[in-house]
């Protein structure tokens, strides 16, 4: 786990930062699959998945360098517990 996301600002600030982060790959792969750019679409709307799951992270006071990580414990943490629903654990 990573320390160095939480030295500025409030929890909820680096949560609404990430969420801003996601947002910006979504409307990037929006316009990418406009183009036909489907490799980079999926790039970006991978990259808007894990940085909204990484705003969720960010409330609780964790922060993961790895995907996988943060993907895994997101699916334990959240998922599994029922917060979120399965079948969004699964997409």
């Amino acid at each position: 786990m990573e320390q160095h996301d939480q030295d500025c600002g409030t929890k909820e600030d680096l949560c609404l930062y990430r969420i801003k982060l996601a947002k910006k790959d979504v409307f990037s792969a929006k316009t990418l699959i406009g183009i036909e750019d489907y490799r980079g679409a999926n790039n970006r709307a991978y990259y808007g998945i894990f940085h909204a799951i990484n705003a969720v992270h960010a409330l609780d006071g964790q922060s993961y360098k790895k995907h996988k990580d943060a993907i895994a414990n997101f699916n334990k943490n959240y998922v599994k517990t029922e917060v979120f629903d399965k079948m969004l654990g699964r997409k």
